[in-house]
């Protein structure tokens, strides 16, 4: 009879497990997009990226400063869109209280963008209490994450030391797949010394209690496969749609 007990109590803390774990989707330079902000919205991503550099004390998204035009700036492209859907649904971002991020990947002496930035959002911290704005790129220093308000929150590094207070302040931890020293066309099956090392990597994050995200991995469906297999949190890419429908058929 315990024996049965004990294999019941195994089978539920599998079952458990596996239903615990929801791959969410990162739209990865989702201003490149046609649509930016909106063709992620409208696929109920979960995060959404966007690389800021500041120009005469202003704002915008871009790939490259050559690439800065006046018209894309953060506000009109991603702040002021998404606090219209936040009035539309009554204070979140999403109809059914859904939460999203806003990854923010700070360029070109990021740490000066992150006092301009907190006076843009400033006025609308309340409206934004039901969006985890995370700040990525060129961050500052973990022992310097307590200078900045609580609304912000940063992406971990797995080279960095952080403090135990500082570590409260990182909602997830990223990583580029160029680390692993191997170009991968996610057109075959990654090789089994790779997997192994990101799985390693993924979970020491999940062990403390950190969500993963890989940058830089192929838009295709057997990436996503593999990535799904690892347990990374966060699918990054620019098909949003193939992404949206690999996620939709699990």
């Amino acid at each position: 009879m315990f024996q049965i007990k004990q294999f019941f109590l195994v089978c539920f803390s599998i079952i458990i497990g596996f239903s615990s774990f929801a791959q969410k989707s990162h739209s990865h330079n989702d201003y490149e997009q046609n649509q930016p902000f909106y063709a992620a919205y409208n696929l109920g991503f979960d995060s959404i990226e966007a690389d800021l550099f500041l120009k005469n004390n202003e704002l915008f998204v871009a790939h490259d400063w050559h690439k800065i035009s006046v018209e894309r700036t953060f506000k009109s492209l991603y702040l002021l869109p998404l606090l219209a859907k936040i009035k539309e649904n009554h204070g979140y971002p999403y109809p059914e209280k859904k939460p999203m991020i806003l990854l923010l990947d700070l360029k070109k002496n990021g740490r000066e963008l992150m006092k301009p930035l907190f006076e843009q959002l400033k006025p609308y911290k309340r409206e934004l209490r039901n969006v985890k704005i995370i700040i990525s790129g060129d961050m500052p220093a973990p022992d310097e994450f307590q200078d900045y308000d609580k609304m912000f929150y940063f992406d971990g590094r797995d080279n960095l030391t952080y403090s135990k207070k500082a570590f409260k302040r990182v909602l997830l931890v990223s990583k580029g797949f160029a680390d692993y020293g191997k170009y991968w066309n996610g057109e075959t099956p990654l090789s089994e010394e790779i997997f192994q090392k990101i799985k390693f990597f993924v979970d020491d994050c999940h062990a403390k209690g950190k969500q993963v995200r890989l940058w830089g991995t192929p838009n295709k469906l057997l990436a996503f496969e593999t990535l799904q297999k690892l347990k990374v949190d966060f699918i990054g890419t620019d098909n949003l749609d193939l992404l949206a429908k690999f996620i939709a058929n699990q």
